[in-house]
């Protein structure tokens, strides 16, 4: 296990304030870059499980379920309902196959959707509702932000819209510091910006000088003893991977590990500044953080599949898995008992009037935003 960077005396209390900030920055550090490996670990399970283990079963049960609709569709095409009970049957049809027919290649089921949807095909079904939630996310943003939209702007989903965001953002950003550019500035601005310019370099300065110190002692070129030569151009690769990372946290501990310098000696001015980049890698690697657990999140609200599957202070993620396939095993088995009841128009009959009064519940509940992004 590798050693702690940390700033040490014989009484803890009489550590001056860079030096604690120095401490607790490296310990976060410490902390977030074993969260990091240990988070892009239990992806790569998730990963393997849900290839190997959850997508065949949930092909399975898509089989089923398009089964089902199949039969429901050939009691449709035989008009055995009264009208408006085949309308409704039609509805039901229709509202099934919109949720299966982006997830699987099936032309019969793409035959259905287009005969219960006045003869549109779902390609330019598709191309119609990306449009309309274009639409909607422009008018609700517009209204809630004031953010302005352009008439082609395509926001069909989470990724575009999200890039479009960032675009928008970035253009402002750059507008904004054009017009501070032309606008002229006090004498108090003029020093501010120097200062910040001058601290920008001094950063850069600091963490420069330690990787500096490092390839003077350990570079491998001047080294005549092969196996010192060998060692040293493996060090190298660390200290090289480290300074293109900008990872001041590896670079202190390969100074610590190589050259064993006395941190408790750095004067404030170095150790201010260690402070100050050892913060911006915790902001970094937060973000880091951040962007591995969303892994697999399908939409806006939708918890991610790393939120779903990865351990916790509950369960282990080998524990998530097994309710998991249990579940999914269930209901094919379910499924496959009541398949056959959507041959019969009695059992078919009692369907559509359930499907009527969840109709009338979901029109009570208004609209609700996942509707957009839900199934995406």
């Amino acid at each position: 296990m590798q050693e702690l960077i940390q700033i040490k005396t014989e009484n803890a209390a009489v550590l001056t304030k860079l030096q604690k900030q120095f401490n607790t920055s490296i310990q976060k550090i410490d902390f977030l870059k074993s969260k990091i490996g240990y988070v892009k670990k239990e992806i790569d399970q998730i990963q393997v499980k849900i290839t190997s283990e959850i997508l065949p079963l949930e092909k399975k049960l898509i089989e089923v379920q398009i089964k089902e609709i199949i039969y429901l569709d050939a009691l449709f095409q035989q008009n055995i309902f009264k009208k408006r009970d085949n309308d409704t049957l039609s509805e039901m049809i229709f509202e099934r196959t919109t949720e299966f027919i982006s997830r699987t290649e099936s032309p019969e089921l793409e035959d259905i959707f287009t005969r219960h949807n006045d003869g549109i095909s779902f390609e330019e079904a598709n191309e119609e509702a990306s449009k309309k939630v274009s639409e909607t996310l422009k008018e609700s943003f517009s209204s809630i932000f004031g953010m302005k939209f352009d008439d082609d702007a395509d926001l069909s989903d989470p990724e575009k819209f999200q890039e479009y965001i960032d675009q928008q953002v970035a253009a402002e950003e750059a507008e904004y510091e054009a017009r501070k550019a032309n606008k002229k500035k006090t004498a108090k601005q003029i020093e501010k910006e120097e200062k910040q310019q001058q601290e920008a370099k001094n950063l850069n300065k600091t963490s420069r000088q330690i990787y500096m110190e490092l390839v003077k002692a350990f570079h491998p070129d001047r080294e005549k003893d092969e196996l010192e030569k060998e060692r040293k151009t493996l060090l190298m690769h660390r200290i090289t991977e480290a300074n293109e990372k900008d990872d001041l946290f590896e670079l202190l501990r390969l100074r610590l590990e190589l050259l064993g310098t006395d941190f408790e000696h750095s004067n404030d001015e170095s150790l201010k500044y260690y402070v100050k980049l050892l913060k911006q890698q915790v902001a970094e690697l937060e973000q880091e953080i951040a962007g591995l657990t969303s892994f697999g999140q399908r939409s806006f609200f939708g918890p991610s599949l790393y939120e779903r599957f990865a351990s916790d202070k509950y369960q282990s993620l080998e524990n998530k898995f097994k309710k998991e396939i249990a579940n999914l095993k269930k209901i094919i088995k379910d499924e496959e008992k009541q398949a056959p009841f959507y041959k019969d128009s009695i059992q078919v009959k009692y369907l559509i009037d359930q499907y009527r009064k969840e109709q009338k519940s979901r029109n009570r509940r208004g609209f609700d935003i996942n509707d957009v992004f839900g199934r995406m």
